[in-house]
């Protein structure tokens, strides 16, 4: 059951992993070699002092065991092992977390083996050292399972990919069925840590479900079907997929707007809109002033189909975005057309603190707003005309506000760019 890939490509590079995978090798080559760089007898005293050996445990080894192997075969298996199932670890729980869970993995494991060496075999196998970074794989084995629980495994000489789930589950029987067997028959000589491989694994597959792993890969589905769907031009069923996932994610923005482009296939407007809505609202609860602009941006490109029919033209209308913004709340409309500054989309951010100006023109945003709006229009856009009116505007509306001056700044520059351009 050796496996060397898996349908699982990780999001971002698995640096720890390939930190573990050199760090293993290094030593268990150095481990190897002993005896021909220092001298006879040096493997062997690497082995027992990094080593777990139950009839004299050194709390210590549990930290070192898995780090070094005594055959080339063994380190193989356990680099594929590693390679295959901790990349995928890594990528679902962040590179501090799975160092810590690999760690935990081969320390439970040795525990486990040192007890039942220890309290259910004789004596001689409890003088055999145990050295090898199987348990700390069973455990990522567990974890991935639990996590990718979809996931199909290539295995060495089958000509099919197995589920994960099949592979682990049938690894476990195995495990605990030789386990049990070398109890039964009082001896270890096959030379393998079964136990130490099922107590990584329980371990793996314990804190898979305190992390809720299978919630993540549950959502993780949900989002892959339902962009596979939207691939296939099947907007229907991604819109089941995506709402599923939203009553699992509520406050999730990148599931509105996901659902806000799959009704804008579908053809229904006002649903695109409230989840547009509702994307942009939870960037503003998140402070993410630049993402809920952007979805702005995109909320005034799609144009968004109407639900109702022009019977006269027989042709399906199109809501303005002026109609869009009316159904916004000014404090988060203004925080928006602040962000599309920033960003240099000076049009809609013009357009945006004007619905500001015109809904609230007694609040704070709305003075600033039609201030803004001067200022845009004749720092950025050019229409010094415009950027006049708008300034007229706040010094009569505004008397008293400290931004009065500004604003005659603002008019007499306006006034001038008109006079230089030719009215």
């Amino acid at each position: 059951m050796l496996p060397y890939a898996s349908d699982h490509r990780p999001s971002k590079p698995p640096v720890v992993t390939w930190a573990l995978l050199a760090t293993v090798s290094l030593l268990s080559a150095g481990t190897m070699l002993a005896d021909r760089i220092a001298g006879p007898g040096r493997s062997a005293e690497i082995v027992t002092l990094l080593g777990i050996t139950p009839q004299r445990f050194q709390p210590l080894t549990l930290l070192t065991y898995s780090f070094i192997h005594v055959g080339p075969a063994h380190l193989l298996i356990n680099l594929f092992y590693l390679y295959v199932f901790g990349a995928g670890v890594e990528d679902a729980v962040g590179r501090l977390r799975y160092l810590l869970l690999y760690v935990a993995s081969g320390v439970v494991g040795g525990v486990l083996q040192w007890l039942v060496t220890v309290t259910l075999l004789p004596p001689t196998a409890a003088a055999l050292p145990v050295v090898g970074a199987s348990a700390a794989c069973a455990g990522l084995m567990g974890l991935f399972a639990v996590r990718y629980y979809r996931a199909r495994l290539a295995l060495v000489g089958l000509p099919f990919r197995p589920h994960v789930v099949s592979v682990v589950a049938l690894f476990l029987v195995m495990e605990i069925g030789l386990g049990l067997f070398a109890l039964v028959v009082g001896s270890a000589t096959d030379g393998v840590a079964h136990w130490a491989h099922v107590g990584g694994f329980v371990f793996g597959l314990t804190c898979a479900h305190l992390l809720r792993l299978s919630e993540s890969g549950s959502r993780a589905y949900l989002a892959a079907d339902a962009n596979e769907a939207m691939d296939s031009s099947v907007p229907g069923a991604a819109i089941k997929k995506w709402e599923l996932l939203l009553s699992r994610e509520p406050d999730n923005p990148g599931v509105q707007e996901e659902l806000a482009r799959a009704w804008i296939a579908l053809g229904d407007g006002d649903q695109a809109v409230e989840h547009y809505l509702g994307a942009i609202t939870q960037h503003l609860v998140r402070a993410d002033r630049g993402a809920a602009a952007r979805i702005f941006a995109e909320l005034h490109t799609v144009g968004l189909p109407a639900n109702e029919y022009d019977r006269t033209a027989k042709i399906s209308t199109r809501r303005s975005l002026s109609s869009i913004l009316l159904e916004m709340p000014a404090e988060q409309l203004f925080a928006i057309g602040n962000a599309l500054e920033v960003n240099d989309q000076n049009d809609l951010a013009t357009e945006a603190f004007r619905v500001v100006a015109m809904r609230a023109p007694n609040s704070a945003e709305g003075e600033t707003a039609v201030l803004k709006c001067a200022t845009i229009s004749l720092r950025k856009l050019g229409r010094a005309r415009e950027a006049r009116v708008l300034a007229d505007l706040f010094i009569d509306r505004y008397t008293n506000s400290p931004f009065r001056l500004l604003a005659e700044e603002v008019r007499r520059d306006a006034e001038r760019a008109e006079t230089h351009s030719g009215g």
